[in-house]
């Protein structure tokens, strides 16, 4: 906690100022209790975003690639994220284990459903890539709502490409042995912040994988709503009502 809000305090005012960071629909962050917070997630800068427009301390889940790159695994280990192994099987379990004991004890919890795909390949993926379901299911197991968030560039802008088999070193992609990858950085940031989605209608029936998938994309959905700016009145202001197991978004 102390190393995030010392970070918080620190860089906060500058990242303001160096990239126009501003937020929409923060009163619908809870004051306590757990919580899944889900974004999009096209650049380094994401993360970033949400700890300067969100009060509470947001636990991350972070791919367990980043936990080898130097300065990236201090930054990563001071803010209190949570490792998640990309290669799936036990290391991967132990990592949504910890996010679902971090809701249950009523903390926050932000995690970016895409992985690290729309980050890898920026030019080739529109918005918001597929979301993984893993999320869903820490959602329905610690028995707490999903806030929906989208961090929307006014412009994106390149950084210098930087070569494959540097990166290879640390994240074993696809995109890597293409090429140079070229990274995003934003201009003139919006954060925005949905309303709480409860999904206990999804838990009254059997959790199986269409169910999961539905859950899945349904949310994808209204993530992509919050980056577009439609649909407002029901995804961020609450002045018309969502179900998420019966409505269509």
């Amino acid at each position: 906690m102390l190393a995030y809000e010392t970070m918080r305090t620190v860089f906060g005012p500058w990242l303001e100022l160096a990239f126009r960071i501003r937020s929409e629909g923060t009163y619908n962050m809870p004051h306590d209790g757990g919580a899944l917070l889900i974004c999009n997630h096209r650049s380094v800068l994401d993360p970033l975003a949400l700890m300067n427009e969100v009060d509470r301390h947001i636990h991350f889940v972070a791919g367990s690639h980043g936990f080898v790159v130097p300065m990236v695994k201090t930054f990563y280990r001071m803010t209190g994220m949570v490792r998640l192994s990309l290669k799936g099987g036990d290391s991967s379990s132990l990592g949504l284990d910890e996010a679902v004991e971090l809701l249950k004890e009523g903390e926050i919890v932000g995690i970016f459903p895409e992985g690290i795909e729309s980050f890898m390949r920026p030019d080739r993926v529109s918005k918001i890539s597929y979301f993984r379901t893993g999320f869903a299911r820490i959602a329905l197991e610690a028995g707490v709502p999903v806030i929906p968030a989208a961090v929307i560039p006014g412009a994106e802008v390149e950084l210098p490409p930087v070569p494959g088999q540097v990166v290879k070193t640390y994240v074993k992609h696809p995109a890597a042995d293409e090429g140079p990858l070229r990274f995003m950085l934003y201009k003139r940031v919006l954060v925005r912040i949905g309303t709480p989605i409860d999904l206990s209608g999804f838990k009254d029936g059997p959790l199986t994988k269409a169910a999961i998938d539905t859950l899945s994309g349904k949310l994808r959905r209204v993530v992509m709503k919050l980056y577009d700016g439609e649909d407002l009145e029901r995804f961020m202001t609450g002045g018309l009502p969502f179900d998420i197991y019966t409505d269509r978004v």
